[in-house]
């Protein structure tokens, strides 16, 4: 559709196209931006963007959590404006880096409860630092800038930076970086800038594959590792190409230990993928399938034990699941997901017969009642409608009730089509029940006859 609308945009005469964008801008601020972006020259809109971070540094309106969300969309176009004008690698750097300094006048008269605006400082301004620095063809410029911009982060939203530390500086200024945040952790005794020169250390310890210096900078503040280190340390090691004693460290966390299972069992099946223990790897890998049924972990098994069962590893699961009769919704994804129709719509009619289906997750609930209706399993979607309409008038989400009164003409539209009720009861039947029990709420019956 887009590609068609482009094709015949493109045959319309420019005086044409100019008209229409210029008739928009007088109704929209992001049209009228987006044209000034593309009318000005590069060097005007780079002195506009130091100007408008000179405004930011001394910004003191506070900025409420309603506003938040604009106030993101304005900083994302003004790192937009200076993308647009494709400034030399060192210039767009150093322009980032000074964005980037704003954080304390901003997050010091905001309230980012939402992210909006954490995520702008930590995501956008990051990623062009780092396209910017892995251009920069001077590396110690970089590494200088690099040091000076995370040192200084009162917020925490510039330790993101290092996370593509090699790319920006190349393998022989990454060790220099390491020795210099070595430094400047020995010289400070505020324990939160110590953690935060070592979070440096570990995550360029960890690019560089020195598992060594990773395991002695995360032991340096503690006698016994948390679950979460010893999972973190055998992960680099793992990485740095020594299983051995990856798995040396997995196996310091106890067996009854339950945190963090899911991430101990993967980083398992790995070490043993690596060592050539196929059986201990095909072990962990079903043991992580059975666990938690879905695609990822159905390939990550099938890895192992071979492509070619997939359809016999997807018949049993499914003969499984209908068995063992403690259906969750997880499972009804997985058999939806691997096209396993009929098992799929058998477990959605037993939870309704037990009137568990709870309506409140709809986020579940909705792509499930969407595939059961294009594979014309109505009951099936029937039930589903019903779960999320009575879960709506239950609460008496007045806000939803429009919700509720399209799923209610879904049910009648639904119900025409359906011969076998099974236990469940006819539509008529419900109905009548339904306004016995729900026949007050009169803007809800308001939406349903469209009033």
């Amino acid at each position: 559709m887009e590609e068609e609308k482009k094709k015949k945009l493109v045959k319309l005469p420019p005086e044409v196209l100019v008209d229409a964008l210029l008739k928009m801008t007088e109704h929209d601020d992001m049209a009228e931006r987006l044209v000034e972006r593309l009318i000005s020259e590069p060097d005007v809109i780079i002195k506009s963007f130091r100007r408008k971070i000179s405004g930011l540094k001394r910004r003191k309106k506070f900025i409420h959590r309603n506003e938040s969300r604009r106030f993101a969309a304005e900083l994302d176009h003004l790192l937009e404006d200076l993308e647009q004008a494709k400034p030399d690698p060192d210039v767009g750097m150093s322009l980032i880096a000074s964005f980037l300094e704003t954080d304390q006048a901003v997050f010091g008269n905001c309230d980012d409860s939402f992210g909006y605006i954490g995520d702008v400082y930590g995501n956008g301004a990051r990623s062009l630092f780092t396209q910017y620095a892995s251009r920069c063809t001077d590396k110690k410029q970089v590494l200088n800038l690099l040091i000076k911009t995370y040192s200084n982060d009162p917020y925490g939203v510039r330790e993101g930076l290092i996370g593509k530390g090699l790319e920006m500086l190349g393998e022989e200024d990454t060790k220099n970086a390491i020795y210099l945040f070595e430094l400047l952790s020995e010289e400070v005794e505020d324990e939160y800038q110590k953690g935060h020169y070592f979070r440096a250390i570990e995550s360029l310890a960890r690019q560089t594959g020195n598992a060594e210096l990773f395991e002695r900078i995360r032991m340096q503040s503690t006698e016994e590792p948390s679950v979460s280190s010893c999972i973190d340390i055998g992960r680099v090691y793992l990485e740095s190409g020594f299983p051995q004693k990856a798995l040396k460290w997995i196996n310091r966390i106890s067996s009854y230990e339950t945190f963090m299972d899911r991430e101990r069992r993967e980083i398992l099946q790995e070490i043993y993928g690596q060592l050539g223990d196929s059986q201990k790897e095909a072990e962990l890998a079903w043991i992580s399938f059975r666990k938690s049924r879905n695609l990822h972990t159905l390939n990550k098994l099938l890895k192992v034990i071979g492509e070619e069962k997939r359809e016999q590893v997807i018949d049993d699961e499914a003969g499984f699941i209908i068995d063992h009769g403690q259906t969750d919704y997880s499972d009804i994804k997985f058999l939806i997901d691997v096209k396993k129709f009929d098992e799929a719509e058998i477990c959605i009619l037993v939870i309704a017969g037990t009137q568990t289906l709870n309506g409140r997750f709809y986020e579940t609930l909705l792509p499930m009642v969407n595939s059961m209706e294009s594979e014309s399993r109505m009951l099936a979607a029937y039930v589903i409608y019903r779960a999320l309409l009575e879960s709506i008038l239950d609460r008496k989400f007045y806000k939803a009730y429009p919700h509720a009164a399209k799923y209610l003409k879904k049910l009648d539209h639904l119900a025409a089509e359906i011969e076998d009720w099974q236990d469940l009861g006819e539509h008529g039947m419900y109905h009548v029940w339904l306004n016995q029990v729900h026949g007050k709420k009169s803007s809800f019956w308001k939406h349903y006859r469209g009033e």
